[in-house]
Protein backbone atom coordinates (compact mmCIF):
# COMPACT_ATOMS: atom_id res chain seq x y z
CA UNK A 1 0.00 0.00 0.00
CA UNK A 2 1.08 3.60 -0.59
CA UNK A 3 0.61 6.52 1.81
CA UNK A 4 -3.00 7.00 0.74
CA UNK A 5 -3.79 3.36 1.61
CA UNK A 6 -4.42 2.31 -1.98
CA UNK A 7 -2.60 -0.29 -4.02
CA UNK A 8 -0.01 1.37 -6.29
CA UNK A 9 -0.66 1.04 -10.02
CA UNK A 10 1.64 -1.56 -11.55
CA UNK A 11 0.47 -1.29 -15.16
CA UNK A 12 0.54 1.23 -17.99
CA UNK A 13 -2.60 2.46 -19.70
CA UNK A 14 -1.70 2.94 -23.35
CA UNK A 15 -3.88 5.06 -25.64
CA UNK A 16 -1.47 6.54 -28.20
CA UNK A 17 0.57 4.86 -30.97
CA UNK A 18 3.73 6.47 -29.60
CA UNK A 19 3.20 5.05 -26.13
CA UNK A 20 2.41 1.62 -27.59
CA UNK A 21 5.58 1.58 -29.68
CA UNK A 22 7.62 2.67 -26.66
CA UNK A 23 6.11 -0.02 -24.41
CA UNK A 24 6.52 -2.76 -27.04
CA UNK A 25 10.21 -1.80 -27.35
CA UNK A 26 10.66 -2.02 -23.58
CA UNK A 27 8.90 -5.39 -23.48
CA UNK A 28 11.01 -6.79 -26.29
CA UNK A 29 14.13 -5.91 -24.28
CA UNK A 30 12.56 -7.20 -21.04
CA UNK A 31 11.57 -10.54 -22.57
CA UNK A 32 15.01 -10.96 -24.11
CA UNK A 33 16.54 -10.77 -20.62
CA UNK A 34 13.76 -12.52 -18.69
CA UNK A 35 13.98 -16.28 -18.03
CA UNK A 36 10.20 -16.38 -18.59
CA UNK A 37 9.35 -15.69 -22.23
CA UNK A 38 5.57 -16.12 -21.96
CA UNK A 39 2.89 -13.49 -22.52
CA UNK A 40 -0.80 -13.34 -21.62
CA UNK A 41 -3.71 -11.62 -23.35
CA UNK A 42 -7.34 -10.92 -22.53
CA UNK A 43 -9.93 -8.70 -24.14
CA UNK A 44 -12.99 -6.69 -23.17
CA UNK A 45 -15.80 -5.81 -25.59
CA UNK A 46 -19.14 -4.01 -25.44
CA UNK A 47 -21.53 -6.67 -26.75
CA UNK A 48 -23.92 -6.12 -23.83
CA UNK A 49 -24.27 -2.40 -24.52
CA UNK A 50 -24.11 -1.63 -28.25
CA UNK A 51 -25.48 -2.89 -31.57
CA UNK A 52 -22.10 -3.22 -33.26
CA UNK A 53 -19.87 -5.27 -30.99
CA UNK A 54 -16.29 -4.05 -30.84
CA UNK A 55 -13.07 -4.61 -28.94
CA UNK A 56 -12.65 -2.00 -26.23
CA UNK A 57 -9.57 -3.08 -24.27
CA UNK A 58 -6.57 -5.39 -24.60
CA UNK A 59 -5.03 -6.60 -21.34
CA UNK A 60 -1.43 -7.72 -21.74
CA UNK A 61 1.03 -9.46 -19.44
CA UNK A 62 4.60 -9.87 -20.68
CA UNK A 63 6.39 -12.06 -18.14
CA UNK A 64 5.00 -10.06 -15.23
CA UNK A 65 4.85 -6.60 -16.83
CA UNK A 66 1.31 -5.33 -17.41
CA UNK A 67 -0.36 -2.96 -19.85
CA UNK A 68 -3.91 -2.04 -20.81
CA UNK A 69 -4.07 -1.05 -24.46
CA UNK A 70 -6.97 1.05 -25.77
CA UNK A 71 -7.95 -0.18 -29.27
CA UNK A 72 -10.61 2.53 -29.50
CA UNK A 73 -7.83 5.13 -29.47
CA UNK A 74 -5.17 3.17 -31.39
CA UNK A 75 -6.29 1.87 -34.77
CA UNK A 76 -3.06 0.00 -35.52
CA UNK A 77 -1.91 -2.34 -32.75
CA UNK A 78 0.22 -4.45 -35.11
CA UNK A 79 3.45 -3.75 -33.14
CA UNK A 80 1.85 -5.42 -30.11
CA UNK A 81 0.51 -8.35 -32.13
CA UNK A 82 3.93 -8.89 -33.70
CA UNK A 83 5.52 -9.00 -30.24
CA UNK A 84 2.95 -11.50 -28.97
CA UNK A 85 3.51 -13.71 -32.02
CA UNK A 86 7.13 -14.12 -30.95
CA UNK A 87 6.13 -15.78 -27.67
CA UNK A 88 3.90 -18.45 -26.19
CA UNK A 89 0.62 -16.65 -25.57
CA UNK A 90 -1.67 -17.61 -22.69
CA UNK A 91 -5.41 -16.93 -22.42
CA UNK A 92 -8.19 -18.04 -20.14
CA UNK A 93 -11.26 -19.15 -22.08
CA UNK A 94 -9.75 -18.08 -25.40
CA UNK A 95 -12.69 -18.82 -27.71
CA UNK A 96 -14.33 -15.39 -27.51
CA UNK A 97 -11.00 -13.52 -27.43
CA UNK A 98 -9.73 -15.34 -30.53
CA UNK A 99 -13.01 -14.66 -32.33
CA UNK A 100 -12.88 -10.92 -31.60
CA UNK A 101 -9.17 -10.62 -32.43
CA UNK A 102 -9.69 -12.39 -35.73
CA UNK A 103 -12.66 -10.23 -36.69
CA UNK A 104 -11.01 -6.99 -35.61
CA UNK A 105 -7.43 -7.49 -36.79
CA UNK A 106 -7.61 -10.60 -38.99
CA UNK A 107 -5.09 -12.03 -36.55
CA UNK A 108 -4.67 -15.56 -35.30
CA UNK A 109 -1.84 -15.92 -32.74
CA UNK A 110 0.90 -18.37 -33.65
CA UNK A 111 1.02 -20.34 -30.39
CA UNK A 112 -1.76 -20.19 -27.80
CA UNK A 113 -2.22 -21.85 -24.45
CA UNK A 114 -5.46 -21.76 -22.47
CA UNK A 115 -5.65 -22.19 -18.69
CA UNK A 116 -9.32 -23.14 -18.94
CA UNK A 117 -8.51 -26.07 -21.23
CA UNK A 118 -5.67 -27.09 -18.89
CA UNK A 119 -7.98 -26.99 -15.87
CA UNK A 120 -10.58 -29.19 -17.55
CA UNK A 121 -7.98 -31.72 -18.70
CA UNK A 122 -6.88 -31.97 -15.08
CA UNK A 123 -10.42 -32.74 -13.97
CA UNK A 124 -11.58 -29.34 -12.70
CA UNK A 125 -15.35 -28.93 -12.64
CA UNK A 126 -15.19 -25.23 -11.73
CA UNK A 127 -12.84 -23.65 -14.22
CA UNK A 128 -13.77 -19.97 -14.33
CA UNK A 129 -10.83 -17.66 -13.66
CA UNK A 130 -12.22 -16.53 -10.31
CA UNK A 131 -12.56 -20.15 -9.16
CA UNK A 132 -9.01 -20.97 -10.26
CA UNK A 133 -7.55 -17.93 -8.50
CA UNK A 134 -9.51 -18.72 -5.35
CA UNK A 135 -8.28 -22.32 -5.41
CA UNK A 136 -4.64 -21.40 -6.14
CA UNK A 137 -4.17 -18.26 -4.05
CA UNK A 138 -7.23 -18.07 -1.77
CA UNK A 139 -8.02 -14.67 -3.31
CA UNK A 140 -11.48 -13.43 -4.24
CA UNK A 141 -11.49 -11.60 -7.58
CA UNK A 142 -14.04 -8.83 -7.83
CA UNK A 143 -16.27 -9.54 -10.84
CA UNK A 144 -18.45 -6.43 -10.49
CA UNK A 145 -17.16 -4.99 -13.78
CA UNK A 146 -17.76 -8.15 -15.80
CA UNK A 147 -20.86 -6.77 -17.53
CA UNK A 148 -19.84 -3.12 -17.53
CA UNK A 149 -19.75 -0.95 -20.65
CA UNK A 150 -16.10 -1.14 -21.68
CA UNK A 151 -16.57 1.45 -24.43
CA UNK A 152 -16.97 4.24 -21.85
CA UNK A 153 -14.09 6.68 -21.46
CA UNK A 154 -12.38 7.39 -19.22
CA UNK A 155 -12.46 3.97 -17.62
CA UNK A 156 -12.72 4.28 -13.83
CA UNK A 157 -9.99 2.83 -11.59
CA UNK A 158 -12.09 -0.12 -10.42
CA UNK A 159 -12.62 -1.28 -14.02
CA UNK A 160 -8.93 -0.89 -14.82
CA UNK A 161 -8.00 -2.95 -11.76
CA UNK A 162 -10.51 -5.61 -12.75
CA UNK A 163 -9.03 -5.72 -16.25
CA UNK A 164 -5.44 -6.14 -15.05
CA UNK A 165 -6.45 -8.96 -12.72
CA UNK A 166 -7.68 -10.94 -15.73
CA UNK A 167 -4.04 -11.44 -16.79
CA UNK A 168 -2.23 -10.95 -13.50
CA UNK A 169 -2.60 -14.53 -12.23
CA UNK A 170 -2.44 -16.52 -15.45
CA UNK A 171 1.27 -17.34 -15.45
CA UNK A 172 1.44 -18.66 -11.86
CA UNK A 173 -1.66 -20.75 -12.59
CA UNK A 174 -0.10 -21.90 -15.85
CA UNK A 175 3.05 -23.02 -14.00
CA UNK A 176 1.01 -25.27 -11.73
CA UNK A 177 -1.12 -26.65 -14.56
CA UNK A 178 1.83 -27.40 -16.82
CA UNK A 179 3.57 -29.28 -14.00
CA UNK A 180 0.40 -31.26 -13.28
CA UNK A 181 -0.22 -32.01 -16.96
CA UNK A 182 3.34 -33.31 -17.32
CA UNK A 183 2.98 -35.43 -14.19
CA UNK A 184 -0.20 -37.01 -15.57
CA UNK A 185 1.19 -37.41 -19.08
CA UNK A 186 -1.41 -35.05 -20.52
CA UNK A 187 0.71 -32.20 -21.84
CA UNK A 188 0.30 -33.37 -25.44
CA UNK A 189 -3.48 -33.55 -24.95
CA UNK A 190 -3.28 -29.91 -23.87
CA UNK A 191 -1.24 -28.74 -26.85
CA UNK A 192 -3.51 -30.57 -29.31
CA UNK A 193 -6.63 -29.14 -27.66
CA UNK A 194 -5.31 -25.57 -27.80
CA UNK A 195 -4.50 -25.94 -31.50
CA UNK A 196 -7.92 -27.49 -32.16
CA UNK A 197 -9.60 -24.48 -30.53
CA UNK A 198 -7.73 -22.12 -32.85
CA UNK A 199 -8.73 -24.16 -35.89
CA UNK A 200 -12.36 -24.30 -34.77
CA UNK A 201 -12.54 -20.52 -34.31
CA UNK A 202 -10.96 -19.91 -37.73
CA UNK A 203 -13.32 -22.34 -39.46
CA UNK A 204 -16.42 -21.00 -37.69
CA UNK A 205 -15.65 -17.37 -38.39
CA UNK A 206 -15.04 -17.98 -42.09
CA UNK A 207 -18.52 -19.40 -42.67
CA UNK A 208 -21.06 -16.80 -43.75
CA UNK A 209 -24.35 -17.58 -42.05
CA UNK A 210 -27.40 -17.87 -44.28
CA UNK A 211 -30.80 -16.73 -43.02
CA UNK A 212 -29.53 -15.35 -39.68
CA UNK A 213 -33.14 -14.88 -38.60
CA UNK A 214 -33.45 -18.66 -38.23
CA UNK A 215 -32.69 -18.57 -34.52
CA UNK A 216 -32.56 -21.47 -32.09
CA UNK A 217 -35.98 -23.03 -31.66
CA UNK A 218 -37.30 -22.10 -35.11
CA UNK A 219 -36.96 -25.68 -36.36
CA UNK A 220 -40.35 -26.54 -34.89
CA UNK A 221 -42.12 -23.67 -36.67
CA UNK A 222 -44.15 -23.95 -39.87
CA UNK A 223 -44.06 -21.40 -42.74
CA UNK A 224 -46.72 -19.16 -41.17
CA UNK A 225 -44.75 -18.88 -37.94
CA UNK A 226 -41.47 -18.53 -39.82
CA UNK A 227 -42.91 -15.55 -41.69
CA UNK A 228 -43.66 -13.78 -38.42
CA UNK A 229 -40.27 -14.71 -36.97
CA UNK A 230 -38.48 -13.30 -40.02
CA UNK A 231 -40.53 -10.10 -39.86
CA UNK A 232 -39.86 -9.64 -36.14
CA UNK A 233 -36.14 -10.35 -36.56
CA UNK A 234 -35.77 -7.76 -39.34
CA UNK A 235 -37.77 -5.21 -37.32
CA UNK A 236 -35.69 -5.89 -34.20
CA UNK A 237 -32.44 -5.42 -36.16
CA UNK A 238 -33.62 -2.02 -37.40
CA UNK A 239 -34.65 -0.81 -33.96
CA UNK A 240 -31.46 -2.08 -32.30
CA UNK A 241 -29.30 -0.40 -34.93
CA UNK A 242 -31.26 2.84 -34.65
CA UNK A 243 -30.87 2.89 -30.86
CA UNK A 244 -27.33 1.43 -30.85
CA UNK A 245 -28.31 -1.26 -28.40
CA UNK A 246 -27.95 -5.06 -28.44
CA UNK A 247 -30.81 -6.88 -30.14
CA UNK A 248 -31.67 -8.96 -27.08
CA UNK A 249 -32.55 -5.79 -25.18
CA UNK A 250 -35.32 -5.11 -27.68
CA UNK A 251 -36.66 -8.67 -27.85
CA UNK A 252 -35.00 -12.00 -27.11
CA UNK A 253 -34.85 -14.86 -29.60
CA UNK A 254 -36.89 -16.96 -27.19
CA UNK A 255 -39.62 -14.29 -27.10
CA UNK A 256 -39.79 -14.12 -30.89
CA UNK A 257 -40.11 -17.88 -31.27
CA UNK A 258 -42.86 -17.91 -28.61
CA UNK A 259 -44.80 -15.22 -30.48
CA UNK A 260 -44.41 -17.16 -33.74
CA UNK A 261 -45.79 -20.29 -32.07
CA UNK A 262 -48.76 -18.32 -30.70
CA UNK A 263 -49.35 -16.87 -34.16
CA UNK A 264 -49.40 -20.34 -35.70
CA UNK A 265 -51.89 -21.49 -33.07
CA UNK A 266 -54.21 -18.54 -33.78
CA UNK A 267 -53.78 -17.08 -30.32
CA UNK A 268 -53.98 -13.32 -29.67
CA UNK A 269 -50.64 -11.51 -29.71
CA UNK A 270 -49.91 -8.84 -27.13
CA UNK A 271 -46.60 -6.95 -27.34
CA UNK A 272 -44.43 -6.91 -24.20
CA UNK A 273 -45.39 -4.54 -21.42
CA UNK A 274 -43.47 -1.30 -21.50
CA UNK A 275 -43.12 -1.09 -25.26
CA UNK A 276 -43.57 2.41 -26.65
CA UNK A 277 -46.65 3.04 -28.85
CA UNK A 278 -44.58 3.22 -32.05
CA UNK A 279 -43.12 -0.26 -31.44
CA UNK A 280 -46.56 -1.74 -30.73
CA UNK A 281 -47.94 -0.26 -33.94
CA UNK A 282 -45.04 -1.61 -35.99
CA UNK A 283 -45.44 -5.02 -34.37
CA UNK A 284 -49.11 -5.20 -35.34
CA UNK A 285 -48.24 -3.91 -38.82
CA UNK A 286 -45.92 -6.91 -39.25
CA UNK A 287 -48.68 -9.29 -38.15
CA UNK A 288 -51.22 -7.63 -40.47
CA UNK A 289 -48.82 -7.77 -43.45
CA UNK A 290 -48.26 -11.50 -42.96
CA UNK A 291 -51.98 -12.20 -42.62
CA UNK A 292 -52.57 -10.29 -45.85
CA UNK A 293 -49.86 -12.21 -47.70
CA UNK A 294 -50.15 -15.62 -49.33
CA UNK A 295 -48.51 -18.86 -48.23
CA UNK A 296 -46.34 -18.75 -51.34
CA UNK A 297 -44.57 -15.70 -49.87
CA UNK A 298 -43.72 -17.38 -46.57
CA UNK A 299 -40.30 -18.88 -45.78
CA UNK A 300 -40.11 -22.65 -45.93
CA UNK A 301 -38.86 -24.92 -43.20
CA UNK A 302 -35.14 -25.58 -43.51
CA UNK A 303 -34.32 -28.93 -45.01
CA UNK A 304 -32.36 -31.17 -42.72
CA UNK A 305 -28.87 -31.67 -44.07
CA UNK A 306 -28.31 -34.85 -42.07
CA UNK A 307 -30.25 -37.96 -42.92
CA UNK A 308 -32.04 -39.93 -40.27
CA UNK A 309 -29.91 -42.25 -38.23
CA UNK A 310 -30.57 -45.93 -38.60
CA UNK A 311 -31.30 -48.11 -35.59
CA UNK A 312 -27.86 -49.69 -36.00
CA UNK A 313 -26.19 -46.26 -35.99
CA UNK A 314 -28.11 -45.16 -32.90
CA UNK A 315 -26.97 -48.33 -31.16
CA UNK A 316 -23.37 -47.61 -32.12
CA UNK A 317 -23.64 -44.07 -30.82
CA UNK A 318 -25.09 -45.22 -27.51
CA UNK A 319 -22.34 -47.80 -27.09
CA UNK A 320 -19.59 -45.30 -27.90
CA UNK A 321 -21.06 -42.77 -25.48
CA UNK A 322 -21.12 -45.44 -22.78
CA UNK A 323 -17.49 -46.27 -23.54
CA UNK A 324 -16.65 -42.57 -23.42
CA UNK A 325 -18.30 -42.28 -19.99
CA UNK A 326 -16.28 -45.22 -18.68
CA UNK A 327 -12.95 -43.87 -19.96
CA UNK A 328 -13.70 -40.37 -18.64
CA UNK A 329 -14.62 -41.72 -15.22
CA UNK A 330 -11.31 -43.56 -15.00
CA UNK A 331 -9.44 -40.37 -15.98
CA UNK A 332 -11.61 -38.19 -13.70
CA UNK A 333 -12.44 -35.75 -16.50
CA UNK A 334 -15.66 -34.64 -18.16
CA UNK A 335 -16.86 -37.12 -20.84
CA UNK A 336 -17.39 -34.30 -23.36
CA UNK A 337 -13.62 -33.74 -23.43
CA UNK A 338 -13.33 -37.07 -25.27
CA UNK A 339 -15.81 -35.88 -27.90
CA UNK A 340 -19.32 -34.50 -27.70
CA UNK A 341 -22.31 -36.67 -28.57
CA UNK A 342 -22.67 -34.65 -31.79
CA UNK A 343 -19.05 -35.50 -32.66
CA UNK A 344 -19.69 -39.18 -31.98
CA UNK A 345 -22.77 -39.07 -34.23
CA UNK A 346 -20.68 -37.52 -37.01
CA UNK A 347 -17.91 -40.09 -36.79
CA UNK A 348 -20.40 -42.97 -36.80
CA UNK A 349 -22.15 -41.61 -39.90
CA UNK A 350 -18.86 -40.75 -41.60
CA UNK A 351 -17.12 -43.98 -40.59
CA UNK A 352 -13.76 -42.23 -40.16
CA UNK A 353 -13.14 -41.38 -36.47
CA UNK A 354 -9.74 -39.86 -37.19
CA UNK A 355 -11.43 -36.99 -39.06
CA UNK A 356 -13.47 -36.00 -36.03
CA UNK A 357 -11.24 -36.68 -33.04
CA UNK A 358 -7.90 -35.32 -31.95
CA UNK A 359 -5.25 -38.03 -31.85
CA UNK A 360 -5.24 -38.16 -28.03
CA UNK A 361 -9.01 -38.58 -28.00
CA UNK A 362 -8.77 -41.28 -30.66
CA UNK A 363 -6.11 -43.13 -28.69
CA UNK A 364 -8.20 -43.14 -25.52
CA UNK A 365 -11.36 -44.17 -27.38
CA UNK A 366 -9.59 -46.70 -29.63
CA UNK A 367 -10.82 -49.83 -27.85
CA UNK A 368 -14.45 -48.82 -28.05
CA UNK A 369 -14.13 -47.48 -31.59
CA UNK A 370 -12.60 -50.69 -32.86
CA UNK A 371 -15.11 -52.92 -31.11
CA UNK A 372 -18.24 -50.93 -31.92
CA UNK A 373 -17.46 -49.93 -35.51
CA UNK A 374 -16.27 -53.39 -36.47
CA UNK A 375 -19.50 -54.92 -35.21
CA UNK A 376 -21.38 -53.00 -37.89
CA UNK A 377 -19.15 -54.38 -40.62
Amino acid sequence: MNEEGTTPKDYEFIDTPEHLNEWVGKMRAWLAESPDKRCCLDTEADSLHHYHEKLCLLQVNCAGRYALVDPLAIADVSPLLALLDEHELWFHGADYDLTMLRRTYDWNPKVIRDTQIAARLLGARQFGLAALVKNAFDLDLCKASQKADWSRRPLPPNMLSYAVDDVRYLLPIADKFVADLKAKGREDWFHQSCLSLQEDVAARDNVAREDPWRVQGCGRLHPRGLALLKGMWEWREGIAKERDTPCFKIMSNKQMVAYAEQFEAGQPLNPPNGWRPRWKKEFFDIVAAIMASTAADWPQRAKKTKGRLSDAQRDQIDKLCAHREKVAQELEIEPSLLGSRATIEELVVDGDPARHLMSWQHDLMAGGLEQVLQVAE
